[in-house]
């Protein structure tokens, strides 16, 4: 499997997540009830599983490994530039509500534009990731590159693998398709 595809089938469980994340800011946004544990739980999962686990294999990997075959810098700052956004908004939602279980119902408002924020932007991430900037970094990567990237993101695997991350956050996962997506 190239690293690209493997990135790919990462998406799908981001991607499921982020249908999740719209249907609870939907109900936010119409006045139904919420559960702050089930933000906090899709938080710990974008985290843990997007930001330490993914987005890992991106920046300390692969985009490394992009650089060294001439790829061009402005494609592999803009993906960077978008992470960090990314994790700006994720805070942002973790504050909101933090301060939403205090009482402020301000902050209720925020959760549902920081969630409708991080979505669109992950969403469009993913796309340009996939149509565009994957497909040329292929071309660019030679099978050895490759081979070499997908070593790599193998020790990160078995690392998460090791503190059972992939159990917790598939299961996880499922519970929250089961209850927002069903």
């Amino acid at each position: 499997m190239k690293p690209t595809e493997e990135l790919i089938f990462e998406h799908k469980a981001i991607t499921s997540m982020l249908n999740v994340m719209s249907n609870i800011l939907n109900s936010i946004k119409d006045k139904k009830v919420f559960y702050t544990n089930d933000v906090e739980k899709i938080i710990d999962f974008l985290f843990v599983y997007v930001d330490k686990y993914h987005r890992s294999k991106e920046e300390t990997v692969f985009y490394p490994a992009l650089l060294l075959s001439k790829y061009p810098t402005e494609s592999i700052g803009l993906m960077i530039n978008e992470h960090k956004i990314a994790k700006g908004y994720l805070d942002e939602i973790r504050c909101c509500v933090e301060n939403f279980k205090l009482g402020s119902t301000f902050s209720g408002e925020m959760i549902v534009e920081c969630m409708a924020n991080y979505v669109l932007l992950i969403q469009d991430h993913i796309q340009k990731e996939e149509t565009d900037f994957f497909p040329s970094a292929n071309k660019a990567l030679s099978e050895e590159a490759q081979k070499e990237i997908s070593k790599q993101f193998k020790l990160i695997n078995d690392e998460f693998v090791g503190l059972d991350i992939h159990t917790h956050y598939d299961g996880l996962l499922k519970s929250m398709q089961s209850k927002y997506l069903s």
